[in-house]
């Protein structure tokens, strides 16, 4: 292996293989350097495992019986499924043409070299590197050199300090897949993405649940509308939510976990509990990588500031991923992971405006996002609300709770943001994730034809009540159209 190449990518999660393979089909030599697992914590301890969870754990209250039904076969399921992709990346990733890839941790001593020096642990999850990866090597302390240096090094779990807690009853989603039972009692703490839908799995295993948060709703940034329709719906499944509050000390000999809001003394306690999943965000793995000697830019919390293309502030060094202020998600880094490839092998090719930022909670109704929604819209902004559960598809699948709330431009129609709550919110939420990405104003949507009956129908009649709203009325829209554009060009202005 020659020690220097077109560019090092740091880290094999999504935006880092993103960033490699493309890179290298535009026959650029990639040095892709991984100190863990390949396909970083999606691959191994969120998106797969937590979805194939879902799947599994609802499938055991179905019909299907060629699933594995006790808790101890879903989850040992889970984590062979999870296992195998890995071992299929490694031998992919491993044998590609273009790649060589190596484990290792990286240090940046210049703008344009790496240091790699021996993982503390063995980076297999099953089977050892083979003749099947030629390009796959352990590496112990050596500088490679490259014209671009890509961080993908993504972000690990936040931990918080719970009084009295055993360790071996805290856990993040590094160690939850790897239970070999369901807990009796699962108090989760943080009532994001994550904590939600392993409060509706564990729910399914059979698992008491209980949800806490020290902010006043679930899903905290959601519209309070949606929040209160998707709180109805887990309560339904029998899971215990506690938005307002947080643990403050566990009490081994009795079980109990003192809870009540930050700041001040606890209010309640939850009874017989004998595990804690912390799930209360994520925090950059960026302070290990010798940014600051470099002068990398980085934001109080760590994450690395880049701009349209993914360039951090030193020339030659890019980032990608949840290590950056542009993560959050598998899509978005594969997102800017393309960014960054048309950056580098096409430069003179302008790029499109920044992506809207869709995110979706895998939850039972699902819940997907877009756009910057407030809670009071402005007045140029006409907010439509549709009970998807009335539609028809909710009644023949007896869906009960959903809803569809879009914000569009009045008079220009232009699409600033959806929140859905619902069957396949995920899915519907990429129709609207394509007209911001290519400004498709909403009165274009009028006639086209959705598949009858679907969710989709919802859209139909957002557009519908867009069109009837806004044609009759045409002088007052533009009025209030104009005012908006004036009020933004002010604060324009005001901020130059």
């Amino acid at each position: 292996m020659s020690n220097h190449y077109d560019a090092i990518v740091i880290g094999s999660g999504s935006g880092g293989l993103t960033a490699a393979v493309g890179l290298s089909r535009f026959d650029k030599r990639v040095l892709m350097i991984e100190r863990g697992r390949v396909g970083g914590d999606c691959t191994n301890f969120g998106c797969i495992p937590s979805k194939s969870l879902l799947h599994l754990s609802a499938s055991r209250l179905g019909a299907s019986t060629d699933e594995p039904r006790s808790t101890a076969e879903i989850l040992q399921r889970v984590r062979r499924r999870r296992d195998d992709l890995e071992a299929h990346e490694r031998v992919e990733f491993g044998g590609m043409d273009g790649i060589d890839l190596i484990f290792g941790t990286a240090t940046l001593t210049s703008a344009n070299t790496v240091t790699v020096t021996r993982p503390d642990e063995d980076h297999s999850l099953s089977s050892p590197p083979s003749d099947a990866t030629p390009n796959l090597v352990v590496a112990d302390h050596i500088a490679y050199e490259a014209d671009h240096i890509v961080i993908a090094t993504g972000s690990s779990a936040r931990k918080i300090p719970i009084p009295g807690l055993p360790d071996e009853m805290y856990l993040t989603n590094e160690e939850l897949f790897e239970q070999n039972s369901a807990p009796e009692h699962l108090a989760i703490v943080g009532a994001g993405p994550i904590g939600l839908e392993m409060a509706v799995a564990f729910s399914r295993l059979g698992s008491n649940v209980t949800v806490m948060d020290a902010a006043p709703q679930i899903l905290p940034g959601l519209l309070p509308e949606a929040a209160e329709v998707l709180h109805q719906a887990l309560e339904a499944l029998q899971i215990d939510l506690r938005p307002g509050l947080a643990p403050h000390s566990y009490q081994p000999a009795t079980g109990e976990l003192a809870i009540g809001p930050l700041g001040s003394d606890p209010v309640d306690t939850v009874t017989d509990v004998d595990a804690v999943l912390v799930a209360v965000g994520r925090v950059p793995n960026s302070s290990d990588l010798g940014l600051a000697e470099l002068g990398v830019s980085t934001t109080k919390s760590g994450h690395i500031t880049v701009d349209d293309k993914g360039r951090t502030d030193v020339e030659g060094v890019w980032a990608v991923g949840d290590v950056t202020t542009e993560g959050g998600t598998t899509h978005m880094a594969n997102a800017w992971g393309r960014r960054l490839i048309q950056a580098i092998a096409l430069p003179y090719l302008p790029l499109k405006k920044r992506p809207p930022r869709p995110a979706v909670t895998y939850t039972s109704p699902e819940v997907a996002t877009i756009g910057e929604q407030v809670e009071t819209p402005a007045g140029d902004v006409r907010r439509i609300v549709i009970d998807l559960s009335a539609t028809d598809r909710a009644y023949t699948d007896e869906v009960e709770h959903g809803v569809l709330i879009v914000d569009v431009r009045k008079l220009s129609g232009q699409v600033l943001g959806a929140t859905i709550v619902g069957p396949r919110a995920g899915d519907l939420i990429a129709m609207f994730s394509l007209a911001m990405t290519n400004d498709i104003a909403f009165h274009k949507w009028y006639g086209t034809v959705i598949p009858y009956p679907t969710y989709g129908d919802a859209v139909t009649q957002a557009v519908d009540t867009y069109i009837s709203e806004t044609f009759p009325n045409v002088g007052s829209e533009f009025a209030a159209w104009a005012g908006g554009r004036w009020r933004a060009l002010r604060n324009r202005f005001d901020h130059s």
